[in-house]
């Protein structure tokens, strides 16, 4: 089954002209009243199944890190993990990653496809989450948000075989599973409705007049499970992956050299990521007629060696430099070195783009969030009279506007994780966003126009 993806590095809406919705059907007809109002409720029951299916996943990939990055070397008595270790394991997921492509569904989309919008069937689903599940807990730099809308999509597909044949309403339940799984890591259903508002618009699988209409029962089902999620996160055995930031600075009002040292901020921030995602871009073209097993591999052999090099010239852990970042956070807030900053981004940015390119599984909005934290508290540390608090939401705001090309969602996303302490940040955020936003935009048209001009000799 063929599956849409929406490119992150494509920031435009691209409506379809004159052809087929992008998931291959026709955009679907407007049910009526009494079929939306079933369609409502089998969202918000839909909801409930969708966030324990997500706190299994996020629990069972927390489990198999703790396992292979704590469990094994405090038994082998290392007070870190070896740099043997730290190349072998990426490499090792490699290896399971390609294994999991020639399953059923093909391991689902590459992460550097961005997050897809068709549905997987149940046994497609498999193959991917076994992707996602083994690039995440193994080290490589990719977020859960894209295995987990996989999950969702597909739950919304189950779901949508209880209204009746030829109900017009099961394109509104699958979306609306993506929209309940995708709530359990961006804080709520705010962000996660945003983010999927945005998705579903720059897809042109629904008419632009029936978009309200349409996304409603997902808005519908993202609170529902998050309210689930809420309940169940403390259970004994199950653990969260959420985006969060550590409690920053007070910064009651807006200060003219902040605006303007942010601007600076947001730039830096969306070139990182939207390069980061040009570079991905080119590896997965550039190395598409290597056997899929050498360059997941080798992949995962370099985003090792990252990590090392890091920790041997900074002192600091290979963590800062694996995973998707949320974890970090609070770590990079609180670092005083610009070097170990700066080379934070090169690195860690550069372990971003292969695990990316190369084709392992997983999201780009939560390493880039990271990418973009760590620039705003390397601004704050260089550019006289920044504050750290608007810093960081401008370095956060751009980086993930760039990376999924969604300008209100990077606003959106910056400003609820600041949270109250920082409302005076809110249009700063708007601005980052925008900032990064024409920044991937920019890039992207570079990029196409450099395509297209051997071609047009």
């Amino acid at each position: 089954m063929s599956r849409q993806a929406s490119d992150p590095a494509s920031p435009g809406p691209q409506p379809p002209k004159g052809g087929p919705s992008p998931a291959g059907v026709s955009p679907p007809a407007a049910p009526s009243p009494r079929e939306y109002v079933r369609i409502l409720v089998l969202a918000a029951l839909l909801g409930v199944p969708v966030a324990v299916a997500a706190a299994g996943f996020m629990s069972l990939s927390y489990g198999l890190t703790t396992l292979v990055w704590t469990t094994i070397p405090d038994g082998a008595g290392w007070t870190a993990p070896p740099w043997w270790y730290v190349l072998a394991v990426p490499a090792m997921a490699g290896l399971l990653v390609a294994l999991a492509i020639r399953l059923p569904g093909h391991g689902g989309e590459p992460a550097v496809a961005g997050i897809g919008l068709a549905p997987l069937s149940p046994v497609q689903l498999v193959s991917a989450l076994v992707a996602a599940l083994v690039s995440l807990g193994l080290g490589l730099v990719l977020g859960p948000e894209a295995p987990l809308t996989a999950l969702g999509l597909t739950a919304g597909l189950v779901a949508a075989r209880a209204l009746r044949p030829g109900a017009s309403g099961g394109q509104l339940l699958v979306v609306a599973g993506a929209f309940a799984a995708i709530s359990t890591v961006f804080g709520g259903p705010l962000p996660s409705a945003l983010l999927l508002f945005e998705l579903v618009a720059r897809s042109g699988m629904v008419p632009s007049a029936a978009l309200g209409q349409a996304l409603v029962p997902g808005f519908l089902a993202s609170g529902t499970a998050a309210l689930v999620f809420t309940g169940v996160d403390h259970w004994p055995g199950v653990a969260e992956t959420v985006l969060r930031l550590p409690a920053l600075p007070d910064y009651p009002t807006v200060r003219l050299v902040d605006v303007a040292w942010c601007l600076l901020v947001a730039v830096v921030a969306a070139v990182v990521v939207a390069g980061a995602r040009r570079i991905a871009r080119q590896v997965h073209q550039g190395a598409a007629k290597l056997p899929v097993v050498v360059l997941l591999c080798a992949a995962g052999l370099v985003v090792g060696l990252l990590a090392v090099g890091f920790r041997a010239v900074t002192g600091q852990p290979v963590d800062l430099v694996l995973f998707s970042g949320e974890s970090a956070l609070p770590q990079v807030i609180a670092e005083t070195s610009a070097g170990v900053l700066a080379l934070l981004l090169l690195v860690k940015g550069a372990a971003y783009a292969l695990s990316l390119g190369a084709g392992f599984r997983g999201g780009p909005t939560f390493p880039a969030v990271t990418l973009g934290v760590a620039t705003g508290v390397l601004g704050s540390l260089l550019l006289p009279g920044l504050d750290l608090t608007p810093a960081v939401i401008a370095g956060l705001a751009a980086a993930a506007s760039a990376a999924l090309g969604l300008s209100f969602f990077g606003a959106l996303l910056a400003a609820l994780l600041v949270g109250s302490a920082a409302a005076e940040t809110v249009p700063i955020a708007v601005i980052a966003s925008v900032i990064g936003w024409l920044v991937a935009a920019v890039l992207q048209q570079r990029e196409t126009r450099h395509q297209s001009t051997p071609s047009a000799s």
